[in-house]
């Protein structure tokens, strides 16, 4: 077991080590733009979704310093950047507000922190699990869904700053975007002119700037703007919110501690460090595909549970929030020409350098100016290109993504992602239940087989060939009972199954095969199975299912298409053809007699 483990986590850190060996001048080069590249955009953001989340700016700077310096070194996508995200920042500021009384923002922190540590840690203990495979489960549909309604909570949350007033939760607000409502609606009296053009005129600016150049740093042009025009115009607090003096980076060392929660604290982030943890990952592998698309790199969801987890963990003795792989960030890094997975390192020192030498100007900076940026980011969180493919082609998947983007509107956000993980699996339900059985039948005797719709009635022959395929478990095994009772019913003497497009059979419908086959018997009929896999042959023996349908019954799969199947109709028509009793001679008609006993015909003189 313990060498299992270590195992696993050498898999795990080798492709860094591997990596830096062949590190060269030109990669060094290339990455170092990169880095900075996304750094410019990765100060206002950070600083943003620190705000989302409800903790002071600083702490959104450290999440993106070192976490995506940490997760850099070990995911296994050179392009992906982690840090602070709209979607945690979110789930964040829904899970612990409410814990908190309004006002005591030392507990508040105090939990964000620990929730980071949770989260981290509950990554890392599902990586040397293998639980990376649970993001194959998470459909496109539900992921949209979900950012959907991210993006409109964001952009409500924000209303109030471009408006020019602050606003504060409470755990009695109602969830969702009623609860924004609610909060903002008391308040209206108090909006500011000079807010909202400040923040009309960073949207315009960043609107501009994205059609100009999809890499410019259009959030620092626009924020960096803003100061300027508060410091030009001679602005202050009295006039619109101005953001909090940040510290200095240097800050971040000093803020080193090992996070310390009681267990109740613990009990009740679990939940909330559970969805989290589901969506980093969820996330994260969606934006590896995606960009794997490009690049054709192959992606270990469990090396991305583990970075992710070894990040957080690490970071909550930084005083970080949660983050996860952000899609701006990493599409941004490949854009702009990374080479390896150290441009995420380099992102993290130019954004503590850019830190360090514009942390006095903060101060200057219009909350609105902010707000005007998560207004961008949350408008580009809605997909409406696939949104509307998927309500012109398929309902199931609009179902899901309309229920998740409702959920998120309307009920507390950790339940949200749940009701997706439900929807997601009952979508997938519904799909694998839908039992698919087709008669293959020869219009001639010698053609190739066909597949048609089962007959009913009377079938009118006495063998029957079916194909039966999808999943065979607990699920279509009440369908698949009534649809062989009814074949039963029909005169059929052998029923052949071809299984070879099953992708396996659980015990239920073992049972339910075992009493069809007792039942034929009892008619003086039979069971023949072929297309059977190996590893599904032993399943039947150990479940007792040979011995019911007859080892002589069962054919395994083979190279050669429709051979197990032939050699099953072969043996059908065995059991089908009258076999002599002892002592009662034969008579053969001269068709049936073999050649070297047969009269030749005489020929007419």
């Amino acid at each position: 077991m313990t060498t299992k483990l270590l195992n696993t986590v050498l898999s795990l850190v080798r492709p860094t080590f591997e990596a830096a060996k062949s590190y060269n001048r030109l990669a060094l080069q290339r990455d170092a733009v990169a880095g900075l590249t996304v750094a410019v955009i990765a100060v206002p953001q950070s600083m943003a979704y620190a705000l989302v989340a409800g903790v002071p700016m600083a702490h959104g700077l450290y999440t993106v310093i070192v976490q995506c310096f940490v997760a850099s070194l070990f995911n296994s996508q050179r392009f992906l950047s982690v840090g602070p995200i709209n979607t945690q920042s979110l789930l964040v500021a829904s899970i612990v507000t409410r814990l908190v009384e309004p006002g005591d923002s030392a507990l508040y922190l105090h939990l964000v922190i620990g929730l980071t540590l949770i989260k981290g840690l509950m990554q890392l203990a599902m990586s040397l699990v293998r639980l990376g495979g649970l993001a194959r489960y998470m459909s496109h549909s539900a992921i949209v869904g979900f950012t959907a309604g991210a993006g409109v909570l964001i952009a409500a949350g924000q209303v109030h700053w471009l408006l020019g007033f602050p606003v504060f939760n409470s755990p009695g607000d109602w969830p969702g975007i009623v609860g924004d409502v609610q909060r903002l609606w008391p308040h209206l009296d108090q909006t500011s002119i000079w807010s909202i053009g400040i923040g009309l005129m960073c949207l315009a600016v960043m609107c501009s700037v994205r059609r100009l150049s999809p890499i410019a740093p259009g959030p620092l042009i626009a924020v960096g703007g803003s100061a300027v025009a508060v410091v030009a115009i001679g602005l202050t607090s009295a006039d619109l919110p101005l953001c909090e003096q940040l510290p200095n980076a240097s800050e971040l060392f000093k803020a080193f501690h090992l996070p310390h929660l009681d267990w109740s604290q613990a009990d009740a982030l679990l939940a909330g460090a559970l969805a989290l943890s589901l969506v980093g990952l969820a996330e994260a592998y969606s934006i590896g595909k995606t960009i794997a698309g490009k690049t054709g790199e192959q992606i270990s969801a469990n090396r991305e549970l583990f970075s992710q987890g070894l990040a957080n963990t690490v970071s909550s003795f930084f005083q970080c929030i949660p983050g996860s792989g952000s899609f701006s960030r990493s599409a941004l890094n490949y854009k702009a020409g990374a080479k390896t997975r150290f441009a995420g390192v380099f992102n993290s020192l130019f954004v503590a350098v850019i830190f360090m030498v514009f942390a006095p100007t903060a101060q200057y900076v219009p909350m609105a100016a902010l707000a005007a940026v998560l207004f961008v980011i949350a408008y580009s969180l809605i997909d409406f290109r696939y949104i509307n493919r998927a309500r012109k082609s398929n309902r199931a998947d609009t179902a899901v993504c309309l229920g998740t983007f409702l959920a998120m509107l309307f009920v507390p956000l950790v339940y949200a992602v749940f009701v997706g993980v439900f929807l997601n699996l009952a979508l997938h339900l519904y799909r694998a239940s839908r039992l698919h059985i087709v008669e293959m039948v020869r219009s001639e005797p010698t053609g190739p087989f066909e597949e048609r719709p089962i007959s009913d009635g009377n079938h009118g022959k006495p063998i029957m060939f079916l194909q039966v395929e999808g999943e065979l478990f607990f699920g279509v095994a009440d369908e698949l009972q009534n649809q062989l009772t009814r074949l039963a019913a029909s005169g059929v003497k052998v029923m052949v199954f071809r299984l070879r497009r099953a992708l396996g059979i659980d015990a239920t419908v073992m049972n339910v095969l075992e009493q069809f086959t007792r039942q034929m018997q009892s008619r003086g009929g039979h069971v023949i199975l072929c297309g059977v896999k190996a590893d599904l042959i032993q399943d039947m023996r150990s479940f007792g299912l040979l011995d019911t349908i007859g080892e002589s019954n069962v054919f395994e799969t083979g190279a050669a298409i429709f051979g197990s199947a032939q050699r099953a109709l072969d043996r059908a028509d065995e059991l089908i053809t009258p076999q002599p009793s002892p002592g009662i001679p034969v008579i053969l008609t001269a068709e049936q007699m073999p050649d070297e006993h047969r009269i030749p015909s005489r020929r007419p003189r």
